[in-house]
């Protein structure tokens, strides 16, 4: 079995780990651009040359973007691609608005490949439509896709709103390694709340610091540690001086293996991602490895995050900033309540969102649709 794994620019481990079908009798491979987000994944890697290689250089790939975006739909073509996954019996793209997923799907439908898989993280409706070309290939690579593949059962909803039939819709939440992301016992001291993910306006990081400066004006022993980039940085860094916060806010940049160890040193975990017209949090993986290193999250109630945390969580109204405040300070002083929302948050992991689970249903999956 020839299955060809699409994911360009955006290929990464944190999906990639949930397709570690080592020692499984299949040929699996993925495929990306040159500058993939992470390239040691747990199979053979292709690399193509893309437009989206001139993502590093940020402004001539804002001009790519807003000029592929007017003309073709989108940047992301993998030059080549045809060659490689041509004899497939399966090739599984990512969303359907990708140029990539259009060449996939192109083929599919002179019969070069025999199935055509599209993973769907969308969950607003009708969402990447803003121009007459990408509108065009997201529904040609959707009628010409033989079945979806949703992590979350938001994802699903969203689809069956766009049409398509539940019967071409599977479910398979995406999992972690919980050998390497697991509770630690903390050593007494300071308290700490964790952020990991991009620096931008959506990810709430803005409020989160709000919240953390007022949560300093009542006196209260805690730091605030931020894993990621992104272009907020600098006001960041601005405002931690101007603030004299220098010495209870981090900023920090982590490659994936070295984050399980982050996660432990933490004692809660807080992304209080925001809604905008065209984006909200689709799953939220760095709520599942928070769950699985016994954190309790505290966050906003938007996108795909209430049906990920489940119980194990306090989530405030989006944007309401006085309420993330309170329930922050709620966690840091009832102890007990974080115990417990840390330990029902390992569990839940460990029923749903354990990678071995995850890799065991997806190659069922796979091998399903080759009967």
């Amino acid at each position: 079995m020839k299955i060809s794994f699409i994911r360009g620019a955006y290929l990464n481990n944190f999906e990639g780990q949930n397709y570690d079908f080592g020692g499984e009798d299949i040929d699996f491979s993925g495929y990306s651009s040159l500058y993939p987000l992470d390239e040691l994944v747990p199979f053979p890697l292709v690399k193509l040359p893309s437009p989206a290689d001139f993502q590093k250089l940020p402004f001539l790939a804002d001009v790519i973007r807003f000029v592929a975006n007017r003309t073709i739909g989108d940047s992301q073509i993998l030059f080549g691609l045809e060659k490689y996954i041509s004899k497939s019996d399966i090739v599984h793209t990512a969303d359907p608005h990708y140029y990539y997923s259009y060449q996939a799907a192109l083929l599919r439908k002179n019969g070069s490949i025999k199935k055509l898989i599209s993973t769907w993280w969308e969950t607003i409706p009708f969402n990447n439509e803003g121009t007459d070309a990408k509108k065009y290939i997201k529904k040609f690579t959707m009628s010409n896709t033989d079945v979806f593949l949703c992590y979350a059962e938001k994802a699903k909803q969203c689809l069956l709103k766009e049409g398509i039939p539940q019967n071409k819709i599977t479910v398979i939440p995406l999992g972690v390694d919980i050998s390497r992301f697991k509770p630690q016992k903390k050593n007494d001291g300071t308290f700490t709340i964790l952020f990991v993910g991009r620096l931008v306006e959506e990810k709430g990081l803005m409020d989160l610091y709000a919240a953390f400066r007022e949560i300093r004006k009542q006196n209260i022993a805690v730091k605030l540690k931020i894993v990621g980039q992104g272009h907020l940085e600098k006001r960041l860094r601005d405002l931690i001086q101007k603030d004299g916060l220098a010495d209870s806010v981090s900023i920090e940049r982590k490659r994936y293996q070295e984050m399980p160890s982050v996660y432990q040193e933490a004692n809660m975990f807080c992304v209080p991602s925001k809604k905008s017209g065209t984006w909200e949090e689709q799953y939220g993986m760095v709520f599942i490895e928070a769950m699985a290193s016994g954190l309790p999250i505290v966050s906003y109630n938007t996108g795909a995050i209430a049906e990920i945390v489940g119980p194990c969580g306090l989530l405030a109204n989006d944007g309401d900033v006085a309420s993330l405040t309170t329930l922050i300070i709620q966690i840091i002083r009832v102890r007990e309540l974080a115990a417990k929302l840390g330990t029902m948050g390992r569990e839940r992991v460990e029923h749903k969102y354990d990678s071995r689970k995850s890799i065991a249903n997806i190659l069922s999956f796979y091998k399903s649709l080759c009967k």
